[in-house]
């Protein structure tokens, strides 16, 4: 949330957007003045003004209430999410509320008026369509090809990895991985220090040297790429730390010979030694160089890379793309065809996918970063489409820490159990120590994303168990539901509900 100094017309103007901001917006707005909402103070001040986005505003229940009394027909999902929300605020099983319980909230109440008497039924139907988008999850597709897209390289692991974990142990699945930027704004100059650091003692031993007369640090070498990862991991296995530093070790030198087109390791340490200086003395936040951008983005692959090495793939599954948009810069550029929409056109017609996987936040209110990939994959996607007008694709949007779905927005809820948060958080330390601790914390958790991600699921979990009833969860003779400990939102989408939702985005984000 952002406010804007007072003039002579305007005192104060409050600029919000997002899951982060729509609870101090409510403090805001309808608590009465104390210090215990300090936003309250806003209140006395004269043309105070709000512009607020949907999801910042979605807590303010008199903006809700004229909304579905205005509307000359609510919406299915309108009616659900105020349901949903009714019974997570009475802590009631949806099926209990009465109507007492609609009438004490003025919105619920213009949703009971539709149905009086017939309300039990209603809330029996919804019940069923919950639990429907549950169950469903549990069997899983077989036979398809899969291209999971991520803005950045650690969305798809925070969004739905324990979903991924079960659709991977079905064999005749195909997975590719395609990350769109380079993420390196997301690398720290203390967490390259630290890399260079550790690396500069490996390279130029022996053992380097003799790697180095087999051409194993040449770029183009693939096979090495893979035995880069395979060595790191088994360090891993072995809770060899020696291991794992030798395997970043290789595949950093290999990078800097790419940057540099250097191949001597005297030339080359003197290169880690300036590296080091300047990870050393730069502020953090200044915008780095472009070779120091690349040289973190490709840290950022390797991160990947190991990643999809856990669950046995190499690195010929992961799709690094570098859209050129993503600079750096505090507005980002916008996509262009050329340089941003036709990697991604290139990768559909290669892999042909029967789901692809976006990051889908609202009103542009997670990162910038995702509103802007989501456009080029659209575009790709439409065009793709067109070439191709027997393509049948199923779209998967995905949220994470940034932004969540409300479950009325979201037509499949996946279980996590213990086991597969265990794997996440495992697999999350161990690939991307980059984000073991984050630069940009949360405001809801300071420390791993992996454990946000984690405690996010597990309050969608305990939302629906008010919501369902805690029999559905621990009494089902499914041991896949009894074992439910975390749920996972998704928006399973066809292509033309994905282009139309998307185009609405695009409308709200730039006012179109």
């Amino acid at each position: 949330m952002q406010t804007i100094a007072h003039n002579k017309n305007t005192t104060a103007i409050i600029i919000a957007s997002g899951e982060a901001k729509a609870a101090i917006v409510k403090e805001a707005v309808q608590m009465e003045k104390s210090n215990k909402y300090p936003a309250t103070v806003l209140q006395d001040l004269p043309h105070a003004a709000f512009y607020l986005t949907k999801g910042a505003a979605k807590l303010l229940s008199e903006r809700r209430y004229l909304e579905v009394k205005n509307a000359d027909k609510i919406s299915p999902s309108d009616e659900i999410q105020i349901i949903i929300d009714l019974a997570l605020d009475k802590r009631k099983k949806l099926t209990e509320l009465t109507a007492e319980d609609f009438n004490s909230i003025r919105s619920s109440k213009v949703v009971y008026q539709n149905y009086k008497s017939k309300m039990p039924k209603r809330l029996q139907e919804i019940e069923e369509d919950l639990q429907r988008r549950f169950t469903g999850t549990l069997e899983i597709p077989k036979n398809h090809t899969f291209l999971h897209t991520a803005p950045h390289h650690d969305d798809i692991m925070l969004g739905y990895l324990p979903y991924l974990i079960r659709l991977i142990r079905e064999p005749s699945n195909v997975h590719h991985f395609n990350y769109l930027t380079s993420g390196f704004t997301a690398v720290t100059n203390k967490y390259m220090y630290r890399l260079l650091k550790a690396s500069k003692s490996h390279i130029g031993g022996r053992e380097f040297l003799e790697l180095a007369g087999e051409n194993y640090f040449d770029p183009s070498n693939r096979q090495a790429r893979n035995q880069d990862v395979l060595l790191f991991l088994d360090g891993v296995a072995a809770l060899n730390r020696h291991m794992q530093d030798d395997a970043a070790a290789r595949r950093l030198l290999r990078n800097l010979i790419e940057i540099f087109e250097e191949d001597s390791f005297d030339n080359l340490n003197d290169r880690i030694d300036e590296l080091l200086n300047y990870f050393k003395t730069q502020y953090p936040g200044k915008k780095d160089l472009p070779y120091i951008q690349q040289l973190k983005g490709m840290t950022r692959e390797w991160e990947a890379d190991l990643l999809w090495g856990y669950f046995g793939f190499s690195c010929d599954s992961v799709i690094h793309s570098r859209l050129g948009f993503y600079k750096g810069d505090i507005f980002t550029e916008e996509p262009e065809i050329n340089r941003d929409v036709l990697p991604v056109l290139e990768n559909l017609k290669r892999i042909r996918p029967d789901v692809i996987t976006v990051a889908l936040d609202p009103e542009s209110s997670g990162p910038d970063t995702h509103y802007k990939v989501l456009q080029a994959v659209t575009e790709a996607l439409q065009i793709y489409t067109r070439e191709n007008k027997s393509a049948e694709i199923e779209v998967w949007g995905y949220r994470n820490v940034w932004f969540r779905f409300h479950p009325s927005d979201a037509n499949a809820f996946i279980p996590v159990t213990l086991n597969t948060f265990a794997i996440m958080n495992n697999a999350f330390m161990n690939c991307f120590g980059s984000q073991a601790a984050a630069s940009f914390p949360s405001y809801e958790y300071d420390g791993p994303f992996a454990d946000l991600a984690q405690k996010v699921q597990v309050e969608q979990y305990q939302m629906m168990k008010t919501v369902l009833g805690r029999p559905f969860f621990y009494e089902s003779p499914d041991s896949r539901t009894r074992s439910t400990r975390g749920l996972i939102f998704l928006k399973k989408m066809n292509l033309d509900e994905f282009f139309e939702r998307s185009a609405a985005l695009k409308k709200s984000a730039e006012n179109l």
